[in-house]
């Protein structure tokens, strides 16, 4: 069988076609319910260029306002916007050309409409979306007071025609009264049930949730009806924000990211009443500032005189957010690696507070009327969403969606981290500032690529410096009434404590027996004067003005001595508690006292843990390179390709390994040993050179210059486990790093150096320096600008509590690097020099 071209291109029997039900089942799919096809057409409106978009909504009733193709129908939702309209040429070439979009193209070539705007739909599947509401679409648009355009056509046809050409379109021309803009007649509502009732409750909070409720980032005008009701996008949520107790705005202009807090005063509230009332109310916590500013200076008092506490820190995108991903671009013909910028974008984070004690709020009262109605409003708001233009991006925030996994936050950290259920706020990006934000074809989420990776870090890198904030004012305002509370007291160690319930407790078997013998004269004193009331008032004899005085008098007299009979038994029976308090001190003091010691513990264990990762990270490393070389090797024996020098290269690099591991457990053992082992007089110049060959070896592969410099050597007593493990942690962070420097510039050249100077050690490198933003906080703990599993925030404070634990010290010098950042860490040893 011969096949001819010129015959089958000229006959042109073959062409592709398409059934309309086709069509039908790809508008269903894409558009998965009645709120994300409402979102599709004003998405369209505001493509546009339209200055607002008018939605109304009827499930009973029939539109009269326009003569229409099919008058005859129950239900019906108009969408109306003064948008540049259609012309007959784009209908017939973008609406009825099924997945056809000039927005694509538009977007592809980074151009803009006359209001500038970017178009956010380009799939060319937008129209479909009308089949989800209603059965029947009708058509009317103009653009500048041109003859419009009135088209109308039936969905059920697309079930009926064989063809898609086939189906019945109806058409015709009309006088506009308006110069431009575009109406949609949707007729016979689908399901009418998905406006009424409780689904209409659902459907308001859904639109709060989908179109920004936030006028700031909003670009035009929404209004929505509902069989007569309004849904107002804007003022509730006006009066809900201002109802937070922090609000945080944040701010990544593709170089920066700025953090902006405030707080109010009654964040610290709590369930601590009368500490908040007699610690911070009282002086609108002017005290507490001043203690805060001691260790945090860069937390101030607000100007906002509705809040109580600010902040503000920057970020940089190049040199403090590490392991972003990277893409390659061309630079001068040549290839270069960058981070994946998904570029500019802002948003705010709104926190509240649920507890009991807001029902006592005036404007929680004033606006929602009861507790209950606030929390229920706001919980159905919360979450953090992504509004691109305005408009949600799916599923992020949405109806509890946890993008941002607060949640998980919550339950590994700390209960002051913000979290899931007590915040509202979003994430603003814009069509053509992050484009390379791309949505799922199912509006579902972002594509995953190198700009989406970058783009989620820096919203948990923003998540986690929002909760190092809101641990630090929480632990420091515990802190300071910890503080308050001994110096009111003057109790400030444990076994002040314990001396004093001692007191207590001897003190109270002093007066037990007197408590008993005065209980005992009262009932009988009570009784008396009970019978000498009874006699009185039963005898007629004392019925005189004057005896009816003293009676009155002696009447009150049994009532005191009740009151204070009553008082008695309830003082009695805590001095009965109190009988066990010593016994309660005897099994709690040594318990207190070991928990002490684990808690001295805890910072060299952690320390020894640290080191361990590190080593264990160094065994993983030299195996597996034993595993290529054993399975080379392997190879060349079985095919009989095994030399004597193979043999001999092999054992080479086995010895050159064991020495390797021996040098790695050389460097563990006093770390394992030094809970144990007394403090031993170390040298430090002998110390650095013992240990120099292990740390050469560990930095080799990363190309790490390590240098050790001794201007005036000294000798210290310590435990030389605890002394190493204090020099690795601080090597660890700069390793760290430098790796992270060398991979985004490729021809760095990474140093380590080690300065000895009587009575100071001085430790630096030459990699980014310290975040300006955190210097104050760097010897905290959890904070840290490393990416979650990569570090915990621990490193340094563990540093600062093993040199404590000597008598010594670490600070950051202030001499700055060219970045103009605090680069050296300085170790004053002089409490431990011999």
């Amino acid at each position: 069988m011969g096949y001819n071209k010129e015959e089958n291109m000229e006959g042109n029997k073959y062409q592709f076609d398409i059934t309309p039900h086709i069509v039908k089942q790809l508008g269903e799919q894409l558009v998965p319910d009645e709120i994300t096809a409402l979102l599709e057409l004003i998405k369209n409106s505001y493509d546009a260029d339209a200055t607002y978009v008018t939605i109304e909504i009827n499930t009973t009733g029939q539109y009269l306002k326009e003569n229409l193709a099919y008058p005859n129908h129950n239900g019906f939702i108009v969408v109306e916007d003064d948008g540049f309209g259609m012309s007959e040429n784009t209908i017939v070439k973008s609406w009825l050309l099924i997945s056809y979009s000039e927005k694509r193209e538009f977007k592809e070539k980074g151009s803009k409409t006359p209001e500038g705007r970017t178009p956010l739909g380009d799939k060319g599947l937008g129209r479909l979306s009308t089949q989800r509401l209603a059965s029947i679409c009708e058509i009317f648009t103009n653009e500048n007071f041109k003859t419009g355009t009135h088209l109308a056509f039936d969905w059920k046809d697309f079930e009926t025609e064989e063809r898609l050409s086939h189906v019945k379109i109806q058409s015709e021309t009309f006088n506009p009264k308006k110069p431009n803009g575009t109406k949609l007649i949707l007729s016979n509502i689908k399901y009418p049930e998905a406006w009424k009732g409780t689904n209409l409750e659902k459907f308001k909070g859904q639109v709060s949730q989908l179109i920004s409720p936030y006028k700031e980032n909003r670009p035009f005008e929404v209004y929505i009806s509902v069989n007569g009701i309004s849904i107002d996008l804007e003022k509730s949520n006006e009066q809900l924000r201002d109802l937070a107790t922090s609000r945080f705005k944040f701010k990544f202009d593709g170089k920066n990211i700025i953090i902006e807090g405030k707080s109010k005063l009654s964040k610290f509230r709590g369930n601590k009443k009368e500490e908040f009332f007699k610690f911070l109310a009282h002086d609108n916590g002017k005290k507490f500032g001043e203690f805060l500013k001691v260790k945090f200076p860069e937390y101030k008092l607000s100007t906002d005189e509705n809040y109580f506490l600010e902040f503000e820190q920057t970020f940089s995108f190049e040199f403090d957010i590490p392991r972003l991903q990277t893409i390659v671009v061309q630079d001068n013909n040549r290839d270069k690696t960058i981070k994946a910028n998904p570029g500019p974008f802002e948003g705010i984070i709104d926190e509240f507070n649920f507890d009991t004690w807001m029902s006592e709020n005036e404007e929680v009262k004033d606006i929602f009327g009861q507790l209950s109605n606030y929390r229920t409003f706001a919980q159905n708001q919360s979450g953090i969403k992504i509004f691109r233009n305005g408009f949600a991006v799916l599923p992020y925030g949405i109806d509890g969606q946890d993008w941002l996994k607060l949640s998980e936050s919550q339950t590994k950290t700390t209960f002051y981290d913000i979290r899931p259920s007590n915040v509202i706020g979003y994430f603003a990006i814009d069509e053509s500032e992050n484009r390379n934000l791309k949505e799922k074809t199912d509006r579902q989420g972002f594509i995953s690529n190198p700009y989406s990776t970058n783009f989620y870090s820096l919203a948990y890198f923003i998540r986690d410096k929002i909760n190092e904030y809101q641990r630090s004012i929480r632990r420091r305002y515990d802190d300071f009434l910890k503080e308050y509370a001994t110096e009111n007291t003057g109790i400030q160690t444990v076994t002040q404590s314990f001396n004093e319930l001692n007191s207590i407790s001897s003190s109270t078997d002093a007066v037990i027996n007197q408590v008993a013998t005065t209980q005992i004269v009262l009932n009988e004193t009570v009784s008396e004067q009970e019978s000498i009331v009874d006699e009185v008032e039963n005898n007629p004899l004392f019925s005189s003005d004057e005896n009816k005085k003293e009676y009155q008098k002696a009447k009150k007299l049994l009532e005191r001595l009740k009151q204070l009979q009553d008082v008695f038994e309830k003082f009695e029976k805590i001095v009965d508690k109190t009988k066990n308090l010593r016994d309660v001190i005897n099994i709690l003091e040594p318990k207190i006292r070991i928990l002490e010691e684990q808690l001295d513990d805890f910072s060299e264990l952690a320390s020894l843990g640290l080191t361990a990762e590190s080593v264990s990270h160094e065994f993983a490393t030299i195996a597996e390179r034993l595993s290529e070389k054993a399975a080379f090797y392997s190879n060349k024996l079985k095919s009989k390709q095994l030399t004597d020098s193979d043999i001999y290269v092999l054992m080479e690099y086995i010895n050159s390994t064991v020495n390797g591991l021996k040098i790695q457990l050389k460097h563990l053992d006093p770390a394992l040993k030094y809970n144990k082992e007394k403090r031993n007089s170390i040298s430090l110049s002998n110390l650095f050179l013992e240990e120099k060959e292990y740390y050469s070896n560990r930095f080799k592969k990363n190309e790490i210059d390590f240098s050790i410099k001794t201007i005036n050597n000294f000798s210290i007593k310590i435990n030389k486990g605890k002394f190493i493990q204090i020099v690795d942690n601080l090597l660890n962070n700069s390793e760290f790093w430098l790796i992270e420097k060398k991979q985004n510039e490729p021809n760095f050249k990474p140093e380590i150096s080690i300065t000895i100077d009587s009575p100071w050690v001085y430790i630096s490198d030459n990699g980014y320096g310290i975040t300006p933003s955190i210097e104050n906080q760097i010897f905290e703990p959890f904070v840290t600008t490393k990416p979650k599993g990569k570090g915990r925030g621990l490193g340094l404070f563990i540093v600062q509590q093993l040199l404590d634990s000597s008598g010594c010290s670490i600070a950051l010098e202030p001499e700055k690097n060219k970045l103009n950042r605090k680069y050296i860490f300085a170790i004053n040893l002089s409490s431990i020099i011999e």
